[in-house]
């Protein structure tokens, strides 16, 4: 029995028991389906809205898209700025009482605790080293955590690596559990994957305005894969993954 005062082992145990889904008939079936939705109106009942109103931001939501080819060629650092940036960078400081100044980012946290941390996978990038990084968010900058252009242990991992070996960037976002959970509890868990996708969606509006492609990627083995970031997967663990890069246009 858990007790009702422990804010955080039932959502460990989830978390830890709910690796991609080890039934290769269920996903082979799953290529066949129907997208279903609920209408609860009746024909002719529902209110008609007009058009949405063409806009720079309403054009990058209907360019986004999943890319799975990519051609690795050089990218500018500047493009790697603007996607961390985008993804959790500093916005401005804000005083809150009993808390001081805190730096606020481009993504929303509940309770302003940001629980992510980014880990990047950086190639062919203008000025970087080829490598792991841990993205430091107040100093806005990198830092290598190991050198390479590709680990091995990320084909073991990541699900999808075989479609994503030449994008420029995978981002691995990870969370540090005890941020959130120290205030909000259980429910502090249900934050933190919310706040993971505003992350993500932030890094693929940013790729697509700048002609990049990215892929979001859930599929991947958490003990893997932690292990390859260093992390213990108990206190801080990976919980989304991205791709960034251009897209192969000529592939087949």
């Amino acid at each position: 029995m858990i007790p009702a005062d422990d804010a955080s082992t039932l959502s460990l145990l989830y978390h830890i028991n709910s690796e991609p889904w080890d039934n290769a008939e269920a996903y082979k079936e799953a290529q066949d389906y129907e997208v279903e939705y609920k209408e609860m109106a009746g024909p002719g009942d529902a209110l008609k809205l007009p058009a949405p109103a063409a806009s720079p931001f309403m054009r990058l939501l209907q360019a986004r898209e999943s890319c799975r080819d990519y051609r690795l060629c050089p990218m500018p650092a500047q493009v790697l700025s603007n996607i961390l940036a985008s993804a959790s960078g500093v916005t401005r400081t804000q005083h809150l009482d009993g808390i001081g100044g805190i730096y606020l980012r481009t993504a929303p946290s509940a309770g302003g605790l940001f629980p992510l941390e980014i880990y990047a996978l950086a190639r062919e990038v203008e000025g970087a080293a080829d490598g792991l990084y841990h993205y430091n968010v107040r100093r806005h900058g990198l830092e290598l955590l190991k050198a390479g252009g590709w680990f091995a242990e990320l084909d073991h991992a990541l699900l999808m690596a075989p479609l994503v070996q030449g994008a420029n960037l995978i981002l691995f976002l990870s969370a540090i559990f005890a941020r959130s959970q120290k205030k909000y509890g259980p429910r502090g868990y249900r934050y933190i994957t919310l706040e993971a996708g505003h992350v993500a969606q932030n890094v693929c509006l940013s790729a697509i305005e700048q002609g990049l492609g990215s892929l979001c990627m859930g599929g991947y083995l958490d003990g893997r894969l932690n292990g390859f970031l260093g992390l213990d997967g108990i206190q801080e663990a990976v919980v989304y993954s991205l791709a960034v890069g251009y897209r192969d246009l000529h592939h087949n």
